[in-house]
This record gives structure tokens, C-alpha cells and sequence, in this order.
């Protein structure tokens, strides 16, 4: 009797069979996670970001020889009133124009102080500025002119 030191190889089809009941586990595993995963909740409101910070660039300006505050440009656009009653019509930083009060703060830190018929005085950073107001136009006819 011959002795054969050949090792038995498991059948073909019993080795594909087990590969593929493991490829169909696998399959219905991922299946299943995907399909019966629970639905993702609502997604919480955006959040806003606030408005950013004004920058103080006074510091700055101290560094580079500005020996105060930056100034606003104040533009007369014209007159209501003349005297201490008065009012006048100015644009800040090119901004609309309003109407404003003798007596009444124009801008952070800069109060007008006197309006008369042929200027106005604001005072910004303790120093009185004299605007001038622009020339007076021409009535148009039928309207007279009261000085």
C-alpha cells in the first residue's frame, strides 16, 4: 500500500459557498445600517454674527503727528434760521442731509454752537470752525426777497 503525503483540499464549491453567505452577510449588514438608520434631526437656526467693532483709530493717529482727534467734514447745505433759535441744514461725513438746532450735538463730540445769516460756528475738539454757508440763490420771479 502507497502513502501519499498529498494534503486533501477542501471541494471547490464548499469554499465558494462559505464566501459567499459571508459577501450576502456583509451586504445585508450595510443594507440594513443604511436603510434602517434613524432620520437626522432639524438643524438648529444659523446663528448671526454681530455687527463688528468700530476701530478706534485714534492711538494711531497720535503715533503719525495728529495732534487731536480726527475730524468729521461737516458740509453747510444750508440755512432755516439765523440766531439762537436757529436751525441749519448740514451733511456729516457726506452722509444725508439733516437740520439741526444752535445748541444741538452734530456728531460725537461736536456740538453747533451759533448760526448767523452768513456762517456757522461748531465746536469740535474745544476749537470753534466757521463754515460758511453757500451763497443764496436768486428768487425765482413773483417772490420777493424779505433782508
Amino acid at each position: 500500500m502507497p502513502l501519499s503525503f498529498r494534503p486533501a483540499l477542501p471541494a471547490a464549491p464548499a469554499v465558494f459557498r462559505v464566501i459567499a453567505v459571508l459577501g450576502l452577510a456583509a451586504g445585508l449588514g450595510v443594507w440594513a445600517s443604511v436603510l434602517l438608520a434613524p432620520r437626522p434631526g432639524a438643524l438648529p437656526p444659523a446663528v448671526s454674527a454681530a455687527a463688528p467693532r468700530a476701530a478706534d483709530n485714534t492711538p494711531v493717529a497720535l503715533w503719525f503727528g495728529k495732534d487731536e482727534v480726527m475730524r468729521t467734514q461737516i458740509s453747510v447745505l444750508g440755512l432755516i434760521a439765523a440766531g439762537p433759535d436757529g436751525a441749519a441744514v448740514l451733511s456729516v461725513d457726506g452722509g444725508p442731509p439733516l437740520a439741526y438746532r444752535a445748541g444741538g450735538e452734530v456728531a460725537p463730540g461736536i456740538v453747533l454752537r451759533e448760526i448767523a445769516a452768513d456762517a456757522v460756528t461748531v465746536e469740535q475738539g474745544g476749537r470753534l470752525n466757521r463754515l460758511a454757508t453757500p451763497a443764496a440763490l436768486d428768487a425765482p420771479g413773483g417772490i420777493t426777497q424779505v433782508p
